[in-house]
């Protein structure tokens, strides 16, 4: 047991140094993405954005979105209007992105995101936090997949997103996003060619659900509506 603990404090340390959501770490993060980020997004990728109107609230919003490609992130937060990029918190995973602190203050600050346990009583904790963020002004960028596709094809949705919607009523943007698995797939270390890949992102129709309702079927209903996303991309 002891050991257990351990390791969940050593998870847990890094968590602590990249929660910060102060003015100054916000448009820090900001001046990066505008200096170094979204050019180098130039360089290999073709952005187009579709339904943009779709987010003329005020939010918060959760993003629900496939996830094929490590680019998903950084395209998305070019994607969005500043006002938004400025709101959202991306849940990124701790076992993946917060394995040491400074790897872990690089992905908060560049890309404005929060470590996100995927399994285990962990899971529970992260999906507190990001209930808090809600509560406190926030958008969310969830993946609901849980991880990287590996074929390209979306993956069934964890069940996350609806206890997220359940707990805090809040509106989901169903969110598409097609070419990054082309660009890079998982495993690559490097975009593929050397010429610019199209990515198009295609963000729903708003979805709010009632309190009671019940997670599966939130959850079926978001993934339901990604996955149309993705239909409409390919026929259109």
């Amino acid at each position: 047991m002891l050991a257990t603990e351990n390791r969940t404090q050593a998870r847990q340390e890094p968590k602590i140094a990249v929660r910060s959501t102060n003015a100054i770490a916000i448009w820090l993060g900001e001046a990066l993405r505008q200096l170094l980020l979204f050019p180098a997004l130039r360089l290999f990728v073709d952005l187009k954005v579709d339904s943009i109107d779709n987010l003329t609230g005020g939010g918060p919003y959760i993003f629900a979105a496939n996830h094929a490609s490590h680019l998903d992130t950084p395209i998305l937060l070019k994607a969005l209007p500043l006002r938004l990029r400025l709101q959202v918190r991306v849940a990124a995973a701790a076992d993946y992105f917060f394995t040491n602190r400074w790897k872990g203050a690089l992905t908060s600050t560049l890309l404005n995101a929060f470590p996100f346990e995927r399994k285990g009583i962990g899971c529970t904790t992260s999906l507190a936090q990001a209930q808090q963020l809600l509560s406190k002004g926030h958008s969310l960028l969830i993946f609901p997949e849980g991880t990287r596709t590996t074929d390209g094809r979306l993956q069934p949705f964890k069940r996350g997103i609806g206890k997220l919607a359940q707990a805090r009523s809040a509106t989901i943007i169903p969110t598409w996003i097609e070419g990054t698995f082309a660009a890079l797939p998982k495993g690559s270390r490097w975009p593929h060619h050397p010429r610019r890949h199209d990515v198009v992102i295609r963000f729903g129709t708003p979805l709010s659900f009632a309190p009671n309702s019940n997670a599966l079927e939130i959850t079926a209903t978001v993934e339901q509506q990604v996955r149309a996303l993705g239909v409409q991309q390919v026929f259109s």
